[in-house]
């Protein structure tokens, strides 16, 4: 029987059952590129609803700027989370897809009550919602490198490459310099 004719064999639960398995392995023995990728894919999917809520009840005199940007900063993030979960897929690996995984590897969090956030915390909120995301995306690169997975490694840097632009956009529009109040670069000096 061929691997493959063994697998369709297989109902759908067992082998879902059998990926949860895995993954836990890989999360509690040797952490691989794909899995930091799943903890991507969470945060990206958190992000999906902040920037939906910002972008929904945004106020000030800033509405304009901020409600158009938070919807270009959804709809990246959105190019970003098909590309990332596909690239994964491609090399063989089974990323996560549902609501519930997402929320179990998200490192990021979000409250009803940020609609009532002023503006220019809103901004500061996604800030660090994306230093985080850069810096998970950071030693998901390092062990894709580690890995010889070039093609993932490749889409990480694109995407982390967006995330410093990002980061730096949005530090302008609060008057501040693009790595100021960076807890990453306090933490490479020590």
């Amino acid at each position: 029987m061929t691997e493959n004719k063994a697998t369709q064999e297989r109902t759908p639960q067992k082998r879902l059952q059998e990926e949860q398995e895995h993954k836990e392995h890989v999360h509690h023995t040797k952490i691989n590129a794909a899995a930091i990728a799943d903890h991507l894919l969470g945060n990206m999917h958190t992000l999906h609803v902040k920037l939906h809520q910002y972008h929904w009840y945004v106020k000030g005199a800033n509405f304009f700027t901020l409600h158009e940007k938070f919807e270009e900063l959804y709809n990246e993030n959105e190019k970003w989370f098909d590309k990332l979960a596909e690239r994964l897929i491609t090399s063989g690996h089974k990323p996560a897809s549902t609501t519930v995984e997402f929320e179990k590897y998200s490192m990021l969090s979000e409250d009803a009550v940020n609609k009532y956030a002023k503006a220019e915390d809103m901004v500061e909120n996604i800030i660090e919602d994306f230093r985080s995301t850069r810096d998970l995306t950071i030693r998901a690169i390092r062990l894709a490198q580690d890995e010889g997975d070039d093609a993932l490694e490749d889409t990480l840097i694109a995407f982390k490459n967006d995330l410093d632009k990002n980061i730096w956009m949005l530090q302008a529009f609060i008057g501040k310099e693009a790595l100021e109040d960076d807890d990453a670069l306090d933490e490479d000096e020590d």
